[in-house]
């Protein structure tokens, strides 16, 4: 069976564990590169401050002294594809994080077309619907060289391989609509006349009847007949009784 071998962590936790904008950093690298949890930023930190605690250790040493160290470790970066063939030790110092993770496999799926989103690459990768040449890749946070960059792709036994499925990016963004018809379909009220019926729109309120005018009622003539009529006898009596009746009465 072989020695027992002792596992150790492969990642230092921050110094500061609550500081507000660290958090906030590691969140949006987390969201960006669809990482599972921030142990993955950690890990990934941690490896970077160790190509920079190495370069900065060769630059103390005379030249002749850190020349076999200079070329291992750029060597090394190169291959991982972190820097260029013409690089220095001042172009590791200058290295972040976002390097590392572009290299990692589920970000290389998904900026070469094969998933829509780093969350549905890191499915495709576990779910071993992925290959490097004729080895099956299950790690999304694998780091992939230059020189393996060119040989991703599907599985021959893959349903991904058809170029007909629903789930590839080319099928899933030819379906979308744009902004202005999804503005569109949110809009409610009824229906035009003439075009379809929209689906999930309400029907249409119907408005309640008006109420008939009522007919104009016709003025009161009898209240007006009766003064006339009463001021007519009281001027035929003013002419026929006298005045010392009046009195009397």
């Amino acid at each position: 069976m072989g020695d027992p071998r002792k596992i150790r962590k492969k990642y230092k936790t921050p110094r500061q564990p609550f500081d507000r904008l660290r958090i906030d950093h590691d969140i949006k690298i987390v969201g960006k590169y669809g990482l599972r949890n921030k142990k993955a930023v950690w890990k990934h930190s941690t490896m970077l401050r160790n190509f920079r605690g190495n370069a900065r250790k060769l630059l103390s040493l005379d030249d002749e002294d850190r020349k076999v160290g200079e070329q291992e470790l750029l060597g090394r970066l190169q291959r991982m594809g972190l820097v260029s063939k013409k690089a220095t030790l001042d172009d590791v110092l200058s290295l972040q994080i976002e390097n590392i993770l572009e290299r990692r496999l589920q970000t290389l799926v998904f900026k070469k077309g094969l998933a829509t989103t780093p969350h549905h690459s890191r499915q495709m990768i576990v779910h071993g619907h992925i290959q490097i040449g004729e080895r099956i890749a299950k790690s999304p946070s694998y780091l992939v060289s230059p020189a393996e960059e060119s040989l991703l792709n599907f599985l021959p036994t893959s349903p991904f391989r058809k170029s007909s499925h629903k789930s590839l990016p080319a099928n899933v963004f030819k379906g979308k609509k744009s902004a202005d018809e999804r503005r569109g379909d949110r809009r409610r009220g009824p229906p035009s006349r003439g075009g379809p019926k929209r689906r999930g729109a309400p029907p249409p309120k119907k408005e309640a009847p008006k109420p008939a005018p009522k007919a104009e009622e016709a003025p009161l003539l009898k209240v007006d007949k009766k003064a006339e009529e009463i001021k007519e006898i009281a001027e035929k009596a003013e002419k026929v009784v006298p005045k010392k009746l009046k009195d009397e009465l």
